[in-house]
């Protein structure tokens, strides 16, 4: 079985593998999305002499980590025939996915798994918290009467200033929320393609977008997919203004963090939540990720020892210096309570901030001061991470 970049004349057998394996099969705006990612991607295939058997496209995005960005490898489109499966072809395509990711630069990659275990095997980790609710009509909001500046449009009825507004609020709050993706036209052009249906209402003070939402209204039902404010003022606005639906509609359903107290300040706050775990993070590269990380206070150098089963160029000990300066070291000369060991999966969820210190060393069975935990806490950001795309 060989494992190689698929080639534009072997596209069509990318389609094909992809229309079996998984539910749905995509027609029209879909189709044409798809095969824009998989001439964009880095598209990899596993080879049965000519035919594509396996397959997975490294999608090249952008992610924000503590405010600083990152170039991420998102994972997607993972598949095998059936007649091929248990032979580890899935596992060649990940290990060299691996591989290209680190050639791509991309030292940090993103995917939704459809087992936990099976990508926890490959070094990948839960990252993100997602809060589903539905609120029913008789517990919507209630901000009180108020005249707020909202401008709407949506991709049937396209406003081309009003979108690129929402588009540059977009990313320039994407660089405080810890986690997000970095929208391109590329990516919005793929949401028009998943949702063309979608509408958008953006609240403006002083001129300028406060926050805005991204929603659709189907089945007499509001659904929110992107909810950004900049303030609780501006939140309040946006809430106003989806309750204003009530005559059309008999619930509001959405997706937040589960990281802050949602619906806490409502009148009615005991509306149905459910908390889903669907995505899980990997750093690819521990070095050039250490290296462009905004570390906090580093009061004495700090060690690490990062295990990885399948990158080897991460499996060493790293001294990080009190200006944030990252070196790979020999671990003979570090006393072994002061090196903090971790697996790679594990050392990603806290590194995005997931994982507080203690618990990443409680989890991987380790042994460290409190002191030395104390430290490494300190220099690391708290920003718990929220990540609200799909691939």
């Amino acid at each position: 079985m060989e494992i190689k970049i698929i080639p534009p004349k072997d596209f069509l057998q990318v389609h094909q593998l992809r229309d079996y394996c998984f539910p749905n099969k995509y027609t029209g705006a879909r189709r044409d999305d798809f095969h824009y990612w998989i001439e964009h991607s880095t598209t990899l295939g596993a080879y049965d002499e000519h035919k594509v058997v396996g397959q997975l496209l490294i999608l090249p995005l952008n992610m924000t980590i503590h405010g600083e960005n990152y170039k991420m490898g998102g994972i997607g489109f993972v598949a095998t025939y059936p007649e091929y499966r248990q032979q580890g072809i899935i596992k060649n395509l990940m290990i060299e996915a691996l591989k290209k990711m680190r050639e791509n630069g991309q030292s940090i990659s993103v995917l939704a798994p459809f087992s936990v275990s099976f990508y926890r095997y490959f070094g990948w980790e839960l990252f993100f918290e997602k809060l589903c609710y539905t609120i029913p009509q008789s517990m919507f909001p209630s901000f009180g009467k108020q005249l707020d500046e909202v401008r709407r449009m949506s991709f049937e009825w396209p406003d081309r200033d009003l979108f690129q507004a929402i588009k540059d609020y977009h990313n320039a709050q994407s660089i405080f929320n810890n986690g997000s993706m970095l929208r391109d036209d590329a990516w919005w052009k793929r949401i028009e393609s998943r949702m063309p249906n979608s509408h958008f209402a953006a609240y403006f003070k002083n001129d300028k977008i406060a926050g805005y939402i991204r929603y659709i209204i189907q089945d007499g039902t509001f659904e929110i997919h992107d909810f950004i404010a900049e303030d609780l003022l501006a939140e309040q606005a946006i809430w106003r203004f989806v309750t204003s639906h009530a005559a059309s509609v008999g619930s509001i359903k959405g997706v937040t963090s589960n990281n802050h107290q949602f619906g806490f300040y409502f009148k009615e706050p005991q509306f149905k939540k459910e908390v889903v775990q669907d995505v899980m993070v990997r750093i690819v590269d521990a070095l050039r990720f250490m290296q462009h990380y905004p570390w906090g206070d580093i009061l004495e150098p700090l060690y690490i020892q990062i295990e990885d089963a399948f990158c080897s160029w991460n499996e060493h000990a790293y001294k990080i210096n009190k200006s944030g300066d990252v070196s790979i070291i020999e671990t003979n000369s570090i006393p072994e309570m002061h090196m903090l060991t971790l697996p790679i999966n594990l050392f990603s969820a806290m590194m995005v901030g997931y994982l507080s210190v203690k618990d990443a060393v409680l989890y991987a069975n380790k042994q460290l001061t409190e002191d030395v935990i104390d430290r490494w806490q300190q220099a690391l950001p708290t920003n718990k991470p929220a990540f609200y795309e799909y691939f």
